[in-house]
């Protein structure tokens, strides 16, 4: 009745915000508008967050605007006429030209930016901060912002900048599961070029398939997404990956005990058509004797391979592949072996038209994860999804109203086996054919901006029709985004989940199945924030939101310690708040994130009557850190470039021992119990009662750059946990065994660039 209430209440104020769009975009007349595409010179990459700027005849302002993600600017409401048209971004040389607007309604003007020879070596400090620019749970990454947390190797990755986030909670720094707000792994929903990737991140918490080498930008949505991410209920990692050069054929190699890796890339036909290509690999199997005292027997590696298409008429084609393998024990002595593996291959295009006058992005591809689990206590685990999907965007301008809308098909076949843990029969295969379409729109009213929109989604079997609303919204007082006010309200649905076996966090298998009972998993989201420019390179936000989720799926609590489980269904709360400060100026970077959080589930169990006298328990999950605060710093000197960054977590909880009996067999005949003493047991509290001590961590590094001609060379010293803290990772009810996370870990790279 809850969500019920919420939904009937969210979608009469959904209708009425689409009636206004139809009736304000009937009332309005057709204006003349520029757009077009705004595309680095060298390698052929959008710029995105360029200004371009119209000026009159007399050299006045008269209209101005930005690039989004794909380069893409929008300058509307213009009257025919002679004008000026300058570009500018900072390293690049600004682009001035002249430019007659006539009657045609729609009409582009695409350029290439030139990069700036003297201003190089400031490009990296001076480029817009983005940490602290969080608009209703939305925060775009770029390959700036992985540069400035500290990472085992000669570049960052979306992992261990992630894990920098307020809101973002790591089990350890080994499994490669990221809870966000509240979520669990199975609830985030990745991306790459538009694909769905189903485990992106390492078994070496540090490291993704998303290194700074081959992202060109990434939105990550904490929260509050919008209609065209739909199938997740927790956050969204939309990863785009970059293009190869289009005009010279370059590379780069480096080396760490973490990690080894090569790039090249070059164009196809020069100016029009480019390739790139990467091969990652692990180095800590091997390794790890030497630098950390100890064999980790962990491995992972990736491939990516990429092609674009440029054309005349603003087209932008590209086919891509990404392959991952992960391997290994969380616990390094007695404990299991965990593997997966993803593919994902597909292609797209995007395509900007003037009659009719619209934005369009289309996408198809598979995406393949295969996993596993085997080793001291239960083998033959298995898992394994496959997704065909194909998907099309619309983006449209009706004056300044947009409408984005699209369409998208999928087919998934899931098969796992999982009876071994989850007391349940394998299934062969598990099919689910879906179709889903969005609708959304920004509506405009002075310094407002309203963005309404429902998605939706039908499944042949299982769940039939689901409507999700969902609405955003930014006030900015002043007219400019020094100060904005942003929320966002939606309804969210999950129709397929990761069972993991989460008594404790040395887990890293998820067997995708679809949700259990034939109940989907939902969630209500609602986010309120504040983002303040409190000086000149200083930025403040602050944000708070809460979660109403249910039917999510955990495992059966019981009394007694056993390996073999079951499944039971739960609703849960979720508050908290993310504050961040973010300061940068021409050689220095800092950052300071606090988040609060509070998650609480309840479940009704045969077991809490039996134990309890009742039948209904509510209790906080393993992943429900109370309070995580982030510090991290940057400061170029000359060639040198000195990072810092700081790590604090209050515990998480657990499920305490209540003590030790013995079990006797009685099915054999009576035992003799003189000199039979039983199958010693272990006896556990209430669900996750307990919490493990806090964690806290420090890491630094500093990094040289040497340039010879066209050769560049970095050299990078840093230390992981550099004051050798002692983290606890988990606690093995079974063995009675403490496992820790990695202890003073030093480290050198070397990268070189041609």
């Amino acid at each position: 009745m809850y969500l019920l209430y919420h939904y009937n209440s969210m979608f009469r104020l959904l209708l009425i915000s689409f009636l206004l769009v139809a009736v304000t975009g009937a009332a309005m007349g057709q204006q003349v508008q520029l757009r077009g595409i705004i595309t680095d010179a060298s390698d052929g990459q959008p710029v995105e967050g360029a200004n371009v700027v119209l000026l009159d005849e007399d050299q006045v302002f008269v209209h101005g605007a930005a690039t989004d993600r794909n380069g893409l600017y929008r300058i509307a409401n213009i009257s025919p006429g002679n004008f000026t048209i300058r570009i500018s971004y900072i390293g690049y040389v600004t682009h001035i030209a002249s430019i007659e607007i006539t009657d045609e309604p729609s009409q582009i003007f695409n350029t290439r930016m030139e990069e700036d020879s003297g201003m190089l070596d400031e490009v990296v400090i001076t480029v817009r901060s983005q940490a602290a620019r969080m608009t209703a749970g939305h925060q775009r990454v770029s390959p700036v912002d992985l540069q400035r947390v500290v990472t085992p190797a000669a570049g960052g990755d979306m992992a261990s900048y992630l894990q920098a986030l307020p809101g973002v909670v790591a089990a350890g720094d080994r499994g490669g599961q990221l809870f966000v707000r509240g979520g669990t792994p199975s609830e985030n929903l990745a991306l790459i070029d538009g694909l769905t990737i189903y485990q992106p991140f390492h078994i070496v918490g540090f490291f993704s398939a998303f290194p700074e080498e081959l992202l060109a930008s990434a939105d990550f949505y904490a929260g509050g997404f919008e209609t065209r991410y739909s199938g997740r209920m927790s956050s969204v990692l939309d990863v785009r990956m970059r293009d190869g050069n289009f005009h010279n054929t370059t590379g780069s190699g480096s080396i760490s005990p973490f990690l080894a890796e090569v790039l090249v890339e070059g164009p196809i036909q020069r100016g029009h058509s480019s390739w790139i290509g990467s091969y990652r690999r692990s180095q800590i199997e091997h390794t790890s004797p030497l630098f950390l005292g100890q064999e980790q027997p962990i491995h992972f590696e990736s491939q990516f391979a990429k092609v674009t298409q440029l054309s005349n008429d603003g087209t932008r084609c590209s086919a891509m592949g990404m392959h991952t393998y992960d391997r290994g024990k969380l616990d390094t002595d007695f404990g299991n072996n965990f593997w997966w593996r993803n593919l994902v291959i597909g292609g797209g295009c995007t395509h900007i038209a003037t009659d009719p006058d619209l934005f369009v992005d289309f996408n198809s591809g598979i995406s393949h994860l295969s996993n596993g689990m085997g080793g001291s206590r239960t083998t033959n685990l298995s898992s394994s999804i496959t997704k065909l999907s194909t998907e099309l965007n619309v983006s449209q301008f009706v004056n300044d109203i947009e409408l984005r809308y699209g369409i998208n098909f999928h087919m998934k076949w899931l098969d796992y086996d999982i009876e071994e843990i989850f007391r349940m029969p394998s299934s062969d295969l598990d099919v689910l054919l879906g179709l889903g379409s969005y609708i959304e729109s920004a509506i405009p009213f002075g310094n407002i901006t309203i963005r309404p929109g429902t998605a939706f989604t039908f499944y042949t079997d299982y769940f039939g029709l689901t409507a999700e609303p969902r609405l955003r919204f930014t006030w900015q007082p002043y007219g400019s985004d020094y100060q904005e006010f942003n929320a966002a309200v939606g309804y969210y649905s999950q129709s397929i989940t990761g069972i993991s076996d989460l008594r404790d966090v040395g887990s890293a298998f998820l067997a995708w199945m679809p949700a259990p009972d034939g109940k989907q998993m939902r969630s209500l989201h609602y986010l309120l924030g504040w983002q303040q420019r409190l000086a000149r390179g200083l930025q403040l936000s602050v944000e708070g939101y809460h979660k109403r989720v249910t039917n999510l799926p955990v495992t059966l609590w019981s009394t007694i310690a056993e390996f073999t489980t079951d499944l039971a269904l739960a609703d849960g709360n979720v508050y908290g708040a993310d504050i961040r400060f973010e300061y940068g100026t021409h050689r220095f970077y800092s950052f300071i994130g606090y988040g609060y959080s509070w998650i609480e589930y309840e479940s009704a169990q045969r077991s809490f009557s039996e134990w309890f006298g009742e039948p209904i328990q509510r209790y906080h999950p393993a992943h429900d850190r109370r309070h995580q605060f982030n510090a991290m710093a940057t400061l170029d000197v000359s060639d040198y470039t000195f990072s810092i960054g700081w790590q604090l977590g209050t515990g998480l909880p657990f499920t305490r021992q209540m003590g030790f009996d013995s079990m006797l067999r009685f099915d054999r005949g009576l035992p003799n119990v003189r000199s039979n003493y039983g199958t010693p047991r272990v006896i556990l509290d209430q669900p996750f009662a307990g919490r493990t001590p806090m964690f806290h961590r420090m890491d630094v590094s500093v990094n040289r750059t040497l340039r010879m001609g066209t050769t560049r060379m970095e050299v990078q010293l840093g230390v992981i946990n550099s004051y050798d803290r002692t983290n606890l990772f988990y606690y093995d009810v079974y063995t009675q065994r403490r496992i820790n996370q990695l202890p003073f870990a030093p480290y050198g790279s070397f990268k070189m660039v041609l």
